[in-house]
């Protein structure tokens, strides 16, 4: 792990998720692996991800994913997920 990069595990998207998503709170978490190497990737339920940046300037890169995708989908010759929601930081230090 880098000195600037942010820890993860199951537990802490349980939580962030019964904080912020609690509509997705009973569906099952695993942690895709392997890791990547600017987003963990976590499955919830069947048909769903959760990434967490691993360093601040990945979650600066998924901002500018976010504006821009939508607008270049429609373009791309291949189907684009569409984020369902967008969650925050919860200002621990880890």
């Amino acid at each position: 792990m880098r000195a600037d990069e942010v820890g993860t595990d199951v537990s802490l998207v349980a939580r962030l998720m019964a904080e912020q998503f609690p509509q997705w709170v009973d569906l099952p978490i695993e942690r895709v692996e392997p890791a990547g190497t600017d987003n963990t990737i976590y499955r919830l339920g069947k048909d769903m991800a959760v990434r967490l940046p691993r360093r601040q300037r990945n979650a600066e890169r998924l901002e500018k994913e976010s504006r821009w995708l939508p607008t270049l989908a429609p373009l791309l010759p291949l189907a684009i997920p569409v984020p369902l929601a967008r969650g925050e930081p919860d200002g621990l230090d880890r």
